[in-house]
């Protein structure tokens, strides 16, 4: 059988141990939601470093295509100079 003041030391080291084990639980919480953040913050940047280079190769691919499209759709060039003297015709009995 436990006398009173056995009793009474056993609840004072619960009690203090409880309370650093709750001092260190905060701290641990306070930590892991630190590492959270710092992990969403990361993952923010990289989505806007993202976004803008894919933007950027967005434009010069409307710009490229552009210019291909360009090119395809210009009438075909033609020779408006005047016809110069008649070239001697090409040699046929060449080989």
């Amino acid at each position: 059988m436990k006398t009173h003041t056995e009793k009474s030391r056993g609840e004072g080291r619960g009690a203090g141990a409880g309370r650093g084990e709750q001092g260190m639980a905060v701290i641990i919480v306070i930590a892991l939601i630190s590492i959270i953040l710092i992990y969403i913050t990361i993952n923010i940047r990289t989505l806007h470093s993202l976004g803008r280079e894919l933007k950027r190769i967005d434009q010069h691919q409307v710009h490229r295509l552009q210019a291909v499209t360009a090119a395809t759709n210009a009438p075909p060039a033609t020779n408006l100079a005047p016809p110069a003297a008649q070239s001697p015709a090409p040699d046929s009995h060449r080989q």
